[in-house]
């Protein structure tokens, strides 16, 4: 291979990631061949093995790779906002966003083949752990600062509600995979939000009306 500059081969290296992560969606990681791959990256399979060791290893880039774009997202819409309120509304709206993705389906769906590959595979579990703490810990400095501004009870346990809310963004994203249509993901989250409006002072954002 030509020899490339540092930034060079970084930018390679994120276009086989996202072309990976094409193919996972599409096909799931374990359907996906690395032939197909190569096709969606346009590189050779010579060249694609000089940038991972392996599929294993690409597949463990590529869940990093999303949560980390998914997060930074996340992060800049939040801190373009004025104030903590507003952040609040901001993640709420990001969040709705994502769940209504039409995308979504394949994005469940790769979840659970990741989750249930990581019951046999710890080093692929170590990774995905890890990036189910970077959302958890964030949700805990979003609570953090809600209480700390008073839309938030003073005396709630930052961690338990942030465990609380992973698990429900987990279960609206399981449920929408297996009831579909009959799923109602947006009115669940409206419901949560009415349910959270009542115990603080948080002003209800209805999604529906949005």
């Amino acid at each position: 291979m030509p020899k490339l500059k540092p930034e060079e081969l970084e930018a390679r290296r994120t276009e086989i990631v996202e072309a990976a992560r094409t193919c996972f969606l599409r096909s799931g990681f374990h359907q996906t061949t690395t032939d197909e791959i190569c096709r969606e990256a346009n590189i050779t399979p010579g060249g694609l093995y000089h940038y991972f060791t392996s599929k294993d290893e690409l597949i463990g880039v590529v869940i990093e790779y999303s949560a980390k774009m998914a997060m930074e997202r996340m992060r800049k819409v939040v801190e373009a906002a004025d104030n903590t309120e507003t952040a609040f509304r901001q993640a709420v709206g990001f969040l709705q966003a994502t769940l209504t993705d039409p995308d979504i389906e394949n994005i469940a769906r790769l979840d659970v083949e990741i989750w249930a590959e990581s019951f046999k595979n710890e080093k692929l579990a170590d990774r995905n752990r890890g990036i189910w703490m970077l959302r958890l810990r964030w949700l805990e400095a979003m609570i953090e600062s809600g209480m700390r501004d008073g839309l938030i009870a003073g005396d709630a346990n930052k961690h338990a509600m942030a465990s609380l809310m992973l698990a429900m963004l987990i279960g609206l994203r399981t449920g929408n995979l297996l009831l579909g249509e009959e799923f109602d993901t947006v009115g669940a989250l409206d419901e949560l939000l009415k349910m959270q409006a009542a115990r603080s002072s948080f002003p209800l954002v209805s999604l529906k009306a949005s």
